[in-house]
């Protein structure tokens, strides 16, 4: 797999088919966007696979916060871009022969997060309820 062109966003730049955003700021710093937002780098893929495998990937990395080691500042913690080019282009070519595995477990833990979002909306909703049913019987 070849390395992707990773740059700093510049709204000025003009913007190619397969490309994705990644936060530089924050403690979200890696988080896959697809958006773009002033503290961002491009991410600037070949074709929509190589995007997906990249996209996956710093899905994954940010997943485990892995680009914490990385992060300095002391008031908004930041990444600098050479670290994220050099982090990345390692965990990439780690990466080498295995993406299609990847990629499966990477849609396994997307899905196992669509459940907690959904078990988390349940549990508030069953917290609404418990709090109707008390305070109906309360003096308003």
């Amino acid at each position: 797999m070849k390395t992707v062109k990773i740059y700093t966003y510049n709204p000025k730049n003009q913007k190619s088919g397969f490309e994705f955003y990644a936060l530089s700021k924050g403690l979200n710093s890696g988080k896959p966007l697809d958006v773009p937002c002033p503290n961002c780098f491009v991410i600037s893929c070949r074709n929509a696979e190589e995007l997906d495998v990249y996209r996956s990937l710093l899905f994954g990395l940010w997943k485990t916060k892995a680009f914490y080691p990385f992060l300095i500042g002391s008031v908004i913690p930041y990444i600098r871009i050479g670290d994220f080019k050099k982090f990345v282009s390692e965990q990439a070519s780690h990466l080498k022969g295995r993406e299609k595995v990847f990629r499966n477990d990477i849609r396994k833990v997307k899905t196992l997060e669509q459940r907690e979002k959904h078990i988390h909306e349940q549990l508030l909703l069953i917290s609404e309820l418990k709090h109707i049913y008390i305070a109906r019987h309360l003096k308003q």
